[in-house]
């Protein structure tokens, strides 16, 4: 009933949640991004880095998963489009968002060699957080996920510990926060199963890492965190 506006410029007529030009200079960041990034933490990285067993940063360090893809960096439009997938009225970014993830990821899926029986599992909110935000991107963006890559969605994850915000803690703390935040429901149909567990940020990879661990402890042979954005917040 009524035309499309592009969400990042406003230009009027749009044929989807952006214009042309937006969605060319999004998949252009994102195709650049994922050149040039680890492919264990989704750190960037320069072109002539070993990158073997992870990039300088993550090298030796457990993080928890075995691989992480990010669309872009946590900077300019990716940061605002998360930013506005947090609030509840923005859900409907997630399926745009998953298009242009699916578009220029599949190389790097097909690079770990995702298998079809994967699941596709978010990362939960505390029950409080959901209650008060109404719902949990991450579970939007994850629905959507499964869908383009023909992959089921689960929930076996729930967030036990409601931890407090934790942008401005380092590192270290966060990980000493969230360390026994998780909980998977250890069955059978996860034993020996590779996950795409998603979030829409990745900052120290503290959150990602503690669901990861208790996929594992729940029987997950392999755990691949998915979000749309990287930050380029270090583990120091």
């Amino acid at each position: 009933m009524f035309p499309w506006s592009c969400v990042l410029c406003g230009v009027q007529g749009s044929p989807g949640a952006f214009c042309s030009t937006c969605l060319d200079s999004l998949r252009d960041r994102a195709v650049r991004a994922g050149a040039s990034a680890c492919p264990r933490c989704a750190l960037p990285a320069g072109p002539y880095a070993n990158l073997r067993r992870g990039c300088g940063v993550c090298r030796g360090r457990p993080l928890g998963f075995d691989a992480a893809l990010a669309l872009g960096p946590y900077e300019g439009a990716f940061r605002e489009l998360c930013l506005r997938l947090k609030h509840r009225r923005d859900a409907w970014l997630a399926p745009p968002l998953c298009d242009l993830w699916a578009g220029t990821r599949l190389d790097a899926i097909d690079r770990i060699a995702l298998p079809m029986e994967a699941w596709v599992v978010p990362v939960p909110l505390h029950w409080r957080r959901h209650y008060g935000r109404g719902y949990n991107q991450a579970e939007a963006l994850a629905r959507e996920l499964a869908r383009r890559l023909g992959r089921s969605f689960h929930s076996p994850l729930r967030r036990v510990i409601h931890a407090p915000k934790l942008a401005a803690l380092s590192a270290p703390a966060r990980a000493r926060v969230l360390r026994e935040a998780f909980r998977a429901r250890v069955s059978s149909a996860i034993r020996g199963r590779t996950v795409l567990l998603v979030d829409d940020v990745l900052t120290t990879g503290a959150t990602c890492g503690a669901a990861a661990r208790a996929l594992k402890r729940a029987g997950a042979k392999q755990v691949v965190v998915a979000v749309v954005a990287r930050t380029d917040r270090s583990w120091a």
